[in-house]
C-alpha cells in the first residue's frame, strides 16, 4: 500500500503578491501633494506673501492720501501695471525656476530619483505644484486689491461690473503666469543662473520690449494678455472735459474710433499662444530633465 506523499505547491501555483494598480500614478500625486505642502511653508512663501499684498497697501495708503483719485485710474496703475509686469514675472520666476534646483542644492534629489517614477514625471508633478502655488498668489492678490480699491466705491461702480472686471482678470493674469512658469520653469533647467537671467528676461522683454509700439513686443507674454485684457472690458475714464482711454495710451494701441482692435490677434489666438507656450516650454523642460544625471554631493568621511 502506498502512502499518500505530502503534495507540495509549484512557484507557479502560488498567489502571486498583488501590485498596487497605477503606481506611478499614485507615486506622481503624492510627490505633487509633498511639493505643494513644501511651497505653503518657509520663509519664500512668507516673502512671496508680502509682496502678494503690497498692491493693497498701496491702495490702501492712496485712499488716505488721495482721495479725488479716480477708482478707475488707480485700477489700471496697480491691476493692469504693477502687478503684470512686477508681481506676476516674479512669482513665476521664484517658484518655476526652482523645480529641481531646489532639490539639487537641498542634496534632497536622491530622495526623488529612488521613487518609483520617471524624471520627467517628477519635474512636470513639482512643476504643477509650482504653478498651483504662483496662481493661488496671484488670483489672492488680484481680488484683495480689487476689494480694497473698490471698498469705498460701490455707489459709483456697479458691483456687478467689479466681479465682472476682478474674475476677467484672474482669468486672462492666471494663464499669463502659467506662460511664465512655462519660461522660468524651462531657464531652471537649462541654467544654474535663472535668477539673474531670469530678471534680465523681466526687465527687456516684459518691461521694455512689450511696452513700444513695435512689432518686437508679439514675442513677450504680457503683450496677448493685455490684447484680451483690453477686448474685455472698458478702460475709459471721464476727467469731466474729456475721456481718458488708459490702457490704448499706456500700451501703444491704436483702436478704432468705435474703440475696437483692429490689425491685432484675436483673443483666441491670444489665449491659444500663451497656454500652447507653457505646454511646449514645459514639455522641454521635462525631456531635459529626464536625460540629464544628477550628481549630489556627498559628506566626506572624517576619521
Amino acid at each position: 500500500m502506498r502512502l499518500p506523499t505530502a503534495t507540495t505547491s509549484k512557484p507557479a501555483d502560488r498567489a502571486a503578491p498583488d501590485k498596487p494598480l497605477f503606481g506611478p500614478v499614485r507615486a506622481a500625486w503624492a510627490l505633487y501633494q509633498l511639493a505643494l505642502r513644501q511651497h505653503r511653508h518657509g520663509r519664500r512663501w512668507l516673502v512671496m506673501l508680502v509682496l502678494a499684498l503690497l498692491p493693497i497697501l498701496i491702495a490702501v495708503i492712496t485712499h488716505l492720501t488721495e482721495t479725488a483719485i479716480p477708482a478707475r485710474s488707480l485700477e489700471f496703475n496697480l491691476v493692469f501695471m504693477l502687478i503684470p509686469q512686477g508681481l506676476l514675472p516674479l512669482l513665476a520666476l521664484v517658484y518655476a525656476s526652482g523645480v529641481i534646483q531646489d532639490e539639487q542644492e537641498d542634496q534632497t534629489i536622491t530622495y526623488l530619483l529612488v521613487r518609483p517614477i520617471p524624471k520627467w514625471l517628477i519635474y512636470l508633478m513639482k512643476w504643477a505644484a509650482a504653478v498651483t502655488a504662483a496662481e493661488c498668489l496671484a488670483v489672492t492678490s488680484i481680488v484683495l486689491t480689487y476689494a480694497t480699491i473698490y471698498g469705498d466705491h460701490h455707489s459709483a461702480v456697479s458691483i456687478h461690473d467689479i466681479i465682472y472686471r476682478c474674475a476677467g482678470t484672474c482669468g486672462v493674469q492666471a494663464l499669463a503666469v502659467l506662460a511664465y512658469c512655462g519660461i522660468f520653469g524651462l531657464m531652471g533647467i537649462v541654467t544654474r543662473r535663472v535668477l539673474v537671467v531670469g530678471i534680465l528676461y523681466t526687465a527687456l522683454f516684459e518691461g521694455l520690449f512689450a511696452n513700444i509700439p513695435f512689432n518686437l513686443r508679439i514675442i513677450t507674454v504680457i503683450y496677448y494678455a493685455r490684447l484680451m485684457l483690453y477686448r474685455l472690458m472698458s478702460f475709459r475714464v471721464n476727467t469731466g472735459y474729456r475721456v481718458h482711454d488708459l490702457a490704448a495710451q499706456a500700451w501703444n494701441f491704436t483702436p478704432s474710433p468705435h474703440h475696437h482692435l483692429t490689425g491685432y490677434p484675436p483673443d483666441w489666438v491670444c489665449a491659444a499662444v500663451l497656454f500652447s507656450l507653457s505646454v511646449i516650454l514645459s514639455a522641454v523642460a521635462a525631456f531635459v530633465c529626464n536625460r540629464r544625471e544628477f550628481y549630489v554631493k556627498t559628506p566626506s568621511k572624517t576619521d
